[in-house]
């Protein structure tokens, strides 16, 4: 349907006979539908009087009323714009006759407002419900209008994990949109009451903190109807032309089993949360989803991206997970070939267990033409290239990432690692910095603090880095971390203490044998050991080999003739490096 008349704008009310709202300062003034349309007829005869014949005739068209009626709306009317009867501004009755709408219409900025609104964070979505099991339910509406706009080139979404840092109530729109450096802000509520789903939502122009639109809707366990509503209201709100495929995409149904999305969402909810615990957690609701229906593919990916996930945080061997993982990715592909998260975890599990770099490559790039705004696969994809040597292009890509997502700890950190792997080792400090604003206790952010103050020798700020992330989370990553670290300093006893903590945690746990590389790495005169180690995590297909090549901690080894067979088997070829400079490697 094609928009007929502009919004009509007078004192502090807007007008908008196309939405058939009236806005006071941009809130919601609630009226009952024929309330309404007695306004429009007065409103579109601006200074001319309606007859009451004719008030009653168009608001009434197939009923009989009598003047009582008219005049009970008339008095809604006043009573909503404020006005009594003895000094209207608004509306003046003619006595015998009928009504005069008499207000002075504001000209509006029809420029401005044809214009396309470019920019939208939408805000998690409050549960309501006293159940607050529910949370899945309002953070999955959240995401899933969210990904259907994010398919939107000419729109600028904001990323999950940036936008839920503004979870919980009280969030002032306007504040938010500002931090966030986006134009609209979209903010909803969610509230189970028995069987029925009720779900409010606003946007808010940042601009001037005006309400743009405002909807209340009910359905009867229709999830899907509801988001699909949502969807094209808040892109005819913000004036998108889209195109046929678009439109598609915008409201694409994966499945139509609600008992299947309901575990999806579950699935999704404990994914976010990114705890080995909430990983594993998520797989058993992605594979209920699937047990539901089995060709829904965003469940199959669901399950990739958990097993990716727990592949790189080091949970299980790669040997059991990654085949699974690869499976999964592969599945939802199978199914449903638009999907840009699936190939970025195809591509991930390509690199860092198949070590085909031109495949994974491939699935990147597929990635990113599928979902240019997809944070994760610009972070994979620059995360390959600096593994490979390509600085340049690699920190390219993961700033990009970063933009995408601004207040991602992850993407944040990560971009610190990665400028500690090109040997930019100050800007790595300055980037870590940030994640740590961002949040203090990240035991991540302090590990690879530590890891680049070890290398600029600085060995008291190192240990105290170290030694705050052990506190944080004591796992084989900061074990590891601190033994290569006392040991690069001569500080052998300690080093071969926590050495011995981390063949220990081996017997009772999963641990990586590339992470007691990395400590006999710290001793220069074991490079037997350090290498037996390195040989150990070749065969159980250690996803982090694909670091060897740029990783400074083995920096000692690239002349012995055993790395550089090693690094070949993994598809990556050696040339010098000194340990102390940042110029780039090359294959």
């Amino acid at each position: 349907m094609e928009r007929g008349d502009d919004y009509f704008q007078f004192g502090a009310f807007r007008l908008d006979p196309y939405e058939r709202v009236l806005l006071r300062d941009g809130r919601l003034v609630p009226l009952p539908a024929k309330v309404l349309s007695t306004l429009l007829l007065l409103v579109r005869n601006n200074g001319r009087v309606v007859e009451k014949d004719v008030l009653m005739a168009g608001v009434w068209p197939d009923e009989y009323v009598e003047e009582g009626n008219l005049a009970q709306h008339i008095f809604i009317l006043r009573k909503a714009l404020g006005e009594g009867t003895g000094s209207p501004r608004y509306i003046e009755t003619v006595p015998r006759r009928g009504y005069r709408f008499a207000a002075k219409m504001i000209e509006p900025d029809k420029k401005d407002d044809d214009k396309e609104i470019v920019s939208l964070a939408v805000l998690p979505f409050v549960n309501a419900s006293n159940d607050p099991k529910m949370e899945y339910l309002s953070d999955g509406i959240t995401e899933s209008i969210m990904n259907g706009l994010s398919h939107l080139p000419q729109l600028k979404v904001t990323a999950r994990s940036t936008v839920f840092r503004y979870k919980g109530a009280g969030i002032d729109p306007q504040e938010a949109g500002h931090s966030l450096g986006v134009r609209t802000v979209m903010m909803g509520v969610v509230q189970q009451l028995g069987e029925q789903l009720v779900i409010s939502a606003e946007l808010v122009d940042v601009e001037d903190g005006s309400r743009i639109w405002s909807e209340s809707h009910k359905r009867f366990s229709d999830i899907f109807s509801l988001q699909d509503q949502l969807a094209w209201e808040i892109s005819d709100r913000l004036r998108l032309r889209l195109s046929g495929e678009q439109k598609e995409k915008l409201t694409k149904r994966f499945t139509e089993s609600r008992e299947a999305y309901e575990s999806y969402l579950k699935g999704r909810y404990h994914w976010a949360r990114r705890a080995i615990g909430d990983l594993k957690k998520g797989i058993e609701y992605f594979q209920q989803a699937i047990a539901e229906d089995p060709n829904y593919s965003l469940a199959h990916a669901g399950i990739a991206d958990c097993l990716v996930l727990l592949g790189l945080f080091g949970a299980a061997d790669p040997r059991t997970i990654m085949p699974q993982a690869k499976a999964a990715a592969m599945k939802a592909i199978e199914l449903d070939e638009s999907h840009g998260e699936a190939y970025a975890s195809l591509g991930q599990i390509k690199l860092i267990y198949d070590w085909d770099w031109p495949a994974a490559e491939a699935d990147f790039q597929q990635a990113i033409l599928l979902g240019s705004s997809y944070p994760t696969a610009h972070q994979w994809h620059g995360e390959s290239l600096v593994s490979a040597g390509l600085f340049d292009q690699g920190l390219v890509e993961l700033k990009k990432a970063r933009d995408l997502d601004p207040l991602s700890l992850i993407i944040n950190t990560n971009l610190g690692l990665n400028f500690y792997m090109a040997r930019q080792y100050d800007l790595a400090l300055e980037q870590l910095e940030r994640a740590l604003e961002l949040e203090p206790n990240f035991f991540r952010a302090h590990l690879h603090l530590g890891m680049c103050y070890e290398r600029k020798r600085m060995y008291a700020e190192a240990i105290a880095e170290l030694e705050k992330a052990r506190s944080i989370s004591e796992n084989s990553w900061t074990l590891a971390a601190l033994g290569h670290c006392h040991a690069s300093f001569g500080a052998r006893t300690e080093a071969e203490n926590f050495l011995d903590q981390l063949l220990e945690l081996s017997q009772r746990q999963y641990v990586s044998c590339a992470t007691i590389a990395v400590v006999y790495a710290g001793f220069q005169d074991r490079a037997d050991q350090t290498m037996e180690w390195l040989e150990k995590a070749y065969e159980e297909r250690s996803g982090l080999l694909i670091w060897l090549k740029v990783w400074p901690i083995f920096d000692h080894l690239r002349s012995d003739a055993r790395f550089v067979r090693l690094l070949r088997r993994i598809g990556l070829t050696i040339s010098s490096v000194r340990a102390d400079s940042s110029q780039q490697i090359t294959s």
